[in-house]
């Protein structure tokens, strides 16, 4: 998250991280994953005095985040939206690559949901070994395998990227350069919209 400290210095940010939180997601225990969110987001609010919450799970779905602003006590949003609104704008033919299982149904519900009613070819790509690597420290590895599926989805005629994880944020300058087509990380597109929620 160096990302907005570089971008918008003057923007105090407070991470709470729970690592459970993606072990509750891969094993679908949805209830217990909203109430830990939920559980950050007032602690965000009542202990830090937070005055908005960006979700950057790409894993929650629209209904768990319709429920979760629904009880929160601040404005929340998810840190892929406005990247999804973006990508199906840049092109009819979308690329999503994503490295965490969870995230593949929602990501590929929430591009198709920010085109409406005129939905836009999706071409996915999972690549579970690649958070793996990550998981285990090999950055270089985790990186080696995304460019190698970022060319197979350009190689099928998308013209546009959706990086699906934040984790994915660092590759967007080099994929841009190697692919020639715009590339979405949620780092960069969700900055302009908590600038106007807050």
């Amino acid at each position: 998250m160096n990302y907005y400290p570089r971008h918008w210095p003057e923007l105090r940010i407070t991470n709470l991280l729970d690592d459970g939180v993606m072990g509750l997601f891969a094993s679908a225990d949805w209830d217990a994953a909203h109430a830990r969110l939920l559980d950050m987001i007032r602690i965000g609010h009542d202990v830090y005095g937070a005055q908005a919450a960006l979700v950057s799970c790409s894993a929650v779905s629209r209904t768990a985040m319709d429920g979760l602003r629904a009880e929160s006590p601040i404005p929340v949003l998810k840190i892929d939206e406005p990247m999804a609104a973006l990508a199906v704008t840049a092109s009819r033919r979308v690329g999503l690559l994503v490295t965490f299982p969870p995230t593949l149904p929602i990501s590929e519900k929430l591009i198709q949901s920010a085109a409406g009613a005129d939905p836009v070819e999706l071409v996915s790509e999972l690549v579970p070994t690649a958070i793996a690597a990550l998981l285990a420290g090999d950055r270089a590895e985790h990186d080696a395998q995304l460019f190698a599926a970022a060319d197979r989805l350009a190689g099928q005629g998308i013209g546009a990227l959706v990086l699906a994880q934040v984790s994915m944020g660092p590759l967007v300058p080099a994929l841009r350069e190697r692919l020639g087509i715009p590339v979405f990380s949620s780092l960069e597109t969700s900055m302009a919209s908590l600038r106007q929620m807050l």
